[in-house]
């Protein structure tokens, strides 16, 4: 008996899609720097590879083994989020919650330090326009055209009108949050990632906390200041494991590694310089 065999069904035709271009955000990639994008330390490794070339690695043997560079960025790292504020530790703001009878919160951000918590309420209305403390004194700041008179305050067009009506009215909620407003003070334990809140809240409050984060590792890879200041930490451990030895060069001549040392560590010190210079002065706690 013979099989008749059909031919298979041809292939479909490919439909050919168009490509589809590049969205907004490929298009303000595209427009970054091409060399510095290319050649950007991504991860531990390559910041390894960029110390070991520094210090002079591969036409001299560097001895720094792998776990002893590790350390070393570590110190580094933590260097930069304690005492660089701007960079190192950069400010952003937060919204809390506190909860009627709980005074210890913990936080799972990466802060550094909190530098202020201001509640968004008086007396439990989000508004201020329409808290107690306004009702009662909103009129009598209108009524002091003799005390506040000028372009700016009073409730007449001698006085400004609307505009200064408005300002006359922040002005005196300015003044009595000072008096009347809702405060609390803040402590935050960066070891323990807790914040504690005194007085312990009798009422769910929400308020604005403004805090230094800091910076995700890998980003601070890249910085000059921060890849300076490694090379120079890592020198000076190398070399101060050499200081026992007297370096033979090819030529004859001896090199030794006190004068080696001293050059890294000038490094250190100027790094340690210019953080100074372009951290903030200080900042205080403010809490209301």
């Amino acid at each position: 008996m013979q099989h008749q065999f059909k031919d298979p069904t041809p292939p479909k035709p490919p439909i050919n899609k168009p490509i589809p271009g590049p969205s907004p955000k490929d298009g303000y990639c595209a427009a970054r720097d091409g060399f510095l994008q290319a050649h950007r330390i991504q991860n531990v490794q390559q910041l390894m590879d960029y110390v070991l070339h520094e210090l002079g690695s591969p036409q001299i043997c560097v001895e720094l083994d792998q776990q002893t560079m590790l350390y070393a960025i570590l110190d580094i790292v933590q260097w930069f989020h304690k005492y660089y504020y701007g960079y190192g530790a950069y400010q952003d703001y937060l919204i809390m919650e506190l909860q009627p009878g709980k005074h210890k919160y913990k936080l799972c951000q990466e802060l550094q330090s909190v530098v202020d918590f201001k509640t968004t309420n008086w007396f439990g209305s989000i508004n201020e326009l329409f808290t107690v403390p306004h009702a009662l004194l909103y009129d009598q700041v209108l009524s002091m055209n003799n005390t506040w008179n000028g372009a700016c305050y009073g409730n007449s067009a001698a006085y400004g009108d609307v505009l200064g009506s408005w300002t006359a009215t922040l002005t005196w909620m300015a003044e009595a949050d000072m008096m009347f407003g809702e405060k609390y003070q803040v402590k935050y334990n960066e070891y323990e990632q807790e914040l504690t809140v005194y007085p312990t809240p009798k009422k769910p409050t929400k308020g604005l906390m403004k805090v230094y984060k800091r910076q995700r590792t890998e980003q601070m890879f890249n910085d000059p200041i921060f890849r300076k200041m490694l090379v120079a930490h890592c020198g000076k451990l190398w070399t101060n494991r050499l200081r026992k030895y007297q370096l033979q060069l090819a030529g004859g001549g001896t090199l030794g590694a006190d004068s080696l040392y001293a050059g890294y560590e000038k490094d250190y010190d100027w790094c340690v310089e210019r953080i100074e210079l372009e951290s903030p002065n200080g900042h205080v706690l403010e809490v209301s």
